[in-house]
């Protein structure tokens, strides 16, 4: 159940491109969450951090593992969606419990 297989990542272009075209967006703090209804069982997640936001890759790495290890326990509740995640702004990733909640509480804002 909290797995995180090649089927829930979103990979083509044309994913990304229609998801950044059509998508409905929820924010909160340094998140944005785009996202758009699939016809699948099952939601598909996209990371994007960009390397101007946070400098050194061992912190953009640890911060996808947060993201990924968060939407693991959430999916059930978020199927049927393609959603991408951006980081708006630098942030601090070695706050992993402050930058977890972030998270967590993005998922709130889809689900509902």
């Amino acid at each position: 159940m909290y797995d995180f297989k090649e089927k829930n990542r979103l990979k083509t272009k044309t994913d990304f491109q229609s998801i950044f075209a059509n998508g409905s967006k929820a924010v909160y703090r340094s998140l944005l969450a785009l996202y758009l209804p699939n016809s699948l069982t099952y939601a598909r997640l996209g990371i994007l951090v960009s390397k101007q936001k946070v400098r050194q890759a061992v912190s953009r790495n640890l911060l996808k593992r947060l993201i990924r290890e968060s939407f693991r326990h959430h999916q059930a509740a978020l199927k049927g969606l393609d959603i991408i995640i951006l980081l708006r702004s630098e942030c601090n990733p070695l706050d992993k419990l402050a930058y977890q909640e972030q998270i967590d509480q993005l998922w709130r804002y889809i689900k509902i």
